[in-house]
């Protein structure tokens, strides 16, 4: 049978090859910006600029992406792209020097699979099939370097202790850089939730019997919306009313968001479960057609309403990492 879909993204960022993103600079801003206003007069707000300066987490949040401007191949080097403005805070000898040895740090010791993306890059995502209700390790798409092992390593080197292998990251100015962005990724249902397709664009179970690699879309990248990539055409950029220009309501309703129980370590996998449940509303009533199987793509028609139900799942979604990435900080420094 065919299937139906509401997304939330990653996105083609960078030089070379296709890299996924999950919000495009603006919707992560809008995320560290929420979690700045939430966090003025604790003891995190003094925390967060003792590890960063005058730093915003609005701009930390964009670290991790703009990483992604390091070529892959020796020599590796960061490449200045002027599309990609919001970069130009870190595009200083010493800024370009952090960069360039987070990567190096965290390019291949996760030993990806032919075909995958580089380490620090799979850091941004998991890939649970829509089939499930919740994130757990025993499935397909999840892994000790997806953006929840990610996350829970970010927080251990907040917390003065180490990053587990294979992630690696070494102080807690990178931690909390690559932490502002990670939540806000982890909240995007198509970076979490995916949808597997046989070569008829019908939906398959890669949990049920043996998993096919072909069968996996790259978190919505090789689905096509009239030609454009779906996961970039549709869900990377968000609505100029969800942009911090005009976030100030957001805050408000951030700051209803419930905390989230248990050990701080426990927290991503709980977001990640949540957001796997909203990628079922992002996949709902999208049709796919046959694998144009030269390309390793699928053609997707959307159903009426499509764009206005994403909007509003992107606004929900994005006000809920802003107040959680404040939560996570409160608990980490109290």
């Amino acid at each position: 049978m065919k299937v139906c879909i509401q997304v939330l993204m990653a996105v083609p960022f960078l030089f070379g090859s296709a890299a996924t993103l999950a919000w495009s600079a603006p919707g992560h801003q809008t995320v560290g910006s929420i979690a700045d206003s939430l966090l003025v007069g604790t003891n995190a707000a003094k925390a967060v600029k003792s590890i960063l300066g005058n730093e915003k987490l609005k701009t930390a949040s964009l670290w991790a992406d703009c990483a992604k401007g390091v070529t892959e191949k020796p020599p590796l080097r960061y490449v200045v792209n002027s599309r990609y403005t919001e970069c130009k805070p870190f595009e200083t000898a010493a800024g370009e020097a952090e960069i360039l040895d987070f990567v190096t740090r965290n390019l291949s010791a996760c030993m990806p699979a032919p075909g995958d993306e580089t380490c620090h890059r799979q850091y941004h995502y998991a890939d649970v099939a829509i089939e499930r209700n919740a994130y757990t390790r025993s499935e397909i798409g999840t892994s000790d370097h997806d953006v929840v092992s990610a996350i829970n390593a970010a927080i251990a080197v907040l917390q003065g202790g180490t990053s587990p292998s294979p992630v690696s990251f070494t102080s807690k100015r990178e931690a909390l850089r690559v932490l502002a962005h990670y939540v806000g990724d982890i909240h995007q249902p198509l970076h979490v939730g995916a949808i597997y397709l046989d070569t008829s664009g019908h939906e398959v179970d890669p949990d049920a019997g043996t998993y096919d690699p072909a069968t996996k879309t790259q978190g919505g990248n090789k689905i096509l919306d009239q030609g454009k990539d779906f996961h970039t055409a549709e869900w990377d950029a968000i609505p100029v009313n969800l942009t911090t220009a005009k976030f100030k309501g957001r805050v408000a309703q951030a700051k209803r968001v419930p905390a989230t129980a248990g050990p701080i370590n426990q927290w991503a996998a709980e977001w990640a479960s949540d957001t796997v449940v909203a990628s079922h509303t992002a996949f709902s009533g999208l049709i796919f057609g046959a694998e144009n199987t030269s390309k390793g793509t699928w053609p997707v028609t959307e159903p009426a309403g499509y764009s206005a139900a994403k909007a509003s799942l992107q606004k929900a979604q994005l006000v809920k990492a802003g107040a959680r990435l404040a939560q996570l900080l409160q608990a980490i420094f109290p």
